[in-house]
């Protein structure tokens, strides 16, 4: 029994290449290096790898660290390496072996995905890693390959993540955040989503703007009293049915999107409204507003807004609005029992058409039409960024990366919920029962549910004038330095400015090189400029 126990224990074996002092390690019936020299091959390997500036390397088995100087000495600016190992015997020996210049900290194990997770995450903060490169230094890999793959596929979406959020701050961060403080004052006495959680008992049909909203029979879900939610761009089209429409959802940022309003300033729906959605709309809207606030950055301003109770929560940033209002009729239905029903979501289109009949989109072709404009669409289907995919029923149809990615966003989000149905009959596949509204339905129905008044006291108002006199602090600060007339004598200048800064990322998040507060003069003028910017949305 001993000997069988030892032979699952990773043996070292001296390679068999003439005065070679080099081991090979027997582990589980193969050996995790070549009998005649274990260094050849991960050598080879190594000189042939491209390592560009900001790469963090990934050492996946290192069992016993052959090549890793060789790689060191291939590092570039901002290169980091970390080393995973998915067995316990092989950990303990990669352990044993670990180069003296390699921190202890940056081997990680199976039980340490979570540390994984965070260790990337931090190291993407700085603006610094763009890749991610593997290198197998043994064998040891093919004992868990699906793991490895995981790890390395999470990996990757990391750091390329931070890198698509970075890109949208830059392009659309400033207008984020001057919509988002714009609309906190409006927070006082209106709802918040997490104040109406587990309100509504009525079936759910949730619209989105895509043709299957065409099929879609209204009728039995009317006849059963459905809760009609829908997303902006759907709006128009829902109204010009004469469908009764309960709640929108308002998530765009850009005036663009006021022509989805059109025509519904006297209906009496609910606007659900996130923080960095068009603030035009929101005063324009009559009904009642429920908000809510999408995370659409990270820092210390987001979170002393959930400690100073202005905020409730923050909704993970999904970029759809269809995601989004899914998320919200899961939040708001009274219970799991309560149907939800999905419409027009279809993350697709089929050649000549892009959204439902009589939406703003498809409005907009008809007004456009002349010679060369059709009111067919057909650009759409054949542009550079389309992609052709099988739909629900087998068809081929149109979409795109970016459509794929909120479709699988869906799924991951979604197909595990109860009595969440599909009741589309276009679009990509999104893992739920296809059932549409039935007369059992009715059953749900409650004629006096209504949402209740809001008894936080949030003082958003007072927040807000608190945050206008610490930028016109800063400001004068920046302007005239140690003359300024709000100068502490008890701090040094530097940090005086810094403790205000460092508080209030949206003053520099869209900035290229915005990853976090930097204190040069370069820096410094720009996030100036940017004061009078926010003072001026704030009043």
């Amino acid at each position: 029994m001993a000997d069988l126990c030892n032979k699952e224990k990773p043996r070292l074996v001296v390679s068999g290449q003439g005065f070679s002092v080099l081991n090979t390690v027997e582990y589980k019936g193969r050996f995790l290096y070549s009998k005649y020299n274990p260094s050849r091959a991960i050598e080879s390997i190594i000189e042939k790898t491209v390592i560009l500036e900001g790469s963090l390397i990934v050492i996946s088995s290192p069992a016993l660290w052959y090549g890793f100087d060789s790689l060191q000495k291939k590092l570039k600016e901002n290169c980091t390496i970390i080393a995973i190992e998915f067995d316990e015997e092989l950990y303990a020996l990669a352990e044993e072996n670990m180069p003296e210049n390699f921190p202890k900290g940056n081997l990680f194990s199976l039980k340490n995905l979570l540390e994984i997770d965070q260790f990337v995450r931090n190291l993407c903060s700085s603006g610094k890693t763009k890749r991610v490169i593997n290198i197998d230094f043994s064998a040891g890999v093919n004992f868990d390959k699906k793991n490895y793959d995981f790890v390395l596929n999470g990996i990757q979406d990391i750091i390329g993540s931070f890198w698509k959020n970075r890109i949208t701050l830059v392009k659309f961060g400033k207008l984020f955040s001057k919509n988002f403080l714009s609309n906190i004052k409006k927070t006082d006495g209106n709802l918040l989503l997490e104040e109406i959680v587990s309100s509504i008992s009525r079936p759910i049909v949730v619209c989105g703007a895509g043709e299957s909203l065409d099929s879609f029979d209204f009728s039995q879900a009317e006849k059963n009293g459905a809760y009609i939610l829908c997303v902006d761009a759907a709006l128009t089209s829902l109204l010009e049915r004469g469908i009764k429409v309960d709640a929108v959802v308002a998530m765009e940022s850009q005036f663009a999107i006021c022509k989805a309003y059109i025509g519904s300033k006297k209906k009496n729906m609910t606007l659900f409204a996130d923080l960095c959605s068009r603030p035009d709309i929101i005063d324009s809207f009559n009904g009642k507003k429920i908000f809510f606030a999408s995370r659409y950055a990270e820092g210390s301003f987001f979170e002393n807004l959930e400690k100073e109770k202005i905020i409730s929560s923050f909704m993970e940033p999904m970029g759809s609005v269809g995601l989004a209002a899914v998320e919200i009729a899961l939040k708001i239905r009274k219970d799991s029992s309560v149907p939800v029903y999905i419409t027009g979501l279809d993350f697709s289109y089929s050649v000549g058409k892009t959204h439902a009949k009589t939406t703003m989109a498809h409005k907009s072709r008809l007004i456009n039409l002349n010679r060369t404009v059709t009111a067919d669409n057909i650009d759409a289907a054949y542009s550079q960024s389309t992609l052709f995919a099988e739909g629900i029923n087998g068809e081929k149809i149109c979409t795109s990366r970016i459509m794929m990615i909120y479709a699988n966003q869906f799924v991951q989000m979604f197909s595990r919920e109860k009595n969440l149905f599909d009741s589309r009959n276009f679009g990509l596949p999104l893992n739920l029962e296809r059932k549409n509204p039935s007369a059992q339905d009715s059953k749900f129905y409650s004629n006096d549910e209504s949402f209740p008044e809001s008894k936080e006291i949030r003082k958003a108002l007072s927040f807000i004038q608190n945050e206008k006199n610490s930028l016109l602090t800063a400001k004068d600060l920046l302007v005239n330095g140690e003359k300024s007339e709000f100068r502490d004598k008890n701090i040094s200048l530097h940090e005086q400015i810094k403790n205000i800064l460092e508080h209030r990322e949206y003053l520099f998040l869209h900035f290229p090189d915005g990853f976090y507060l930097r204190m040069d003069d370069d820096f410094l003028k720009r996030v100036r400029a940017e004061i009078d910017v926010f003072l001026k949305c704030m009043s």
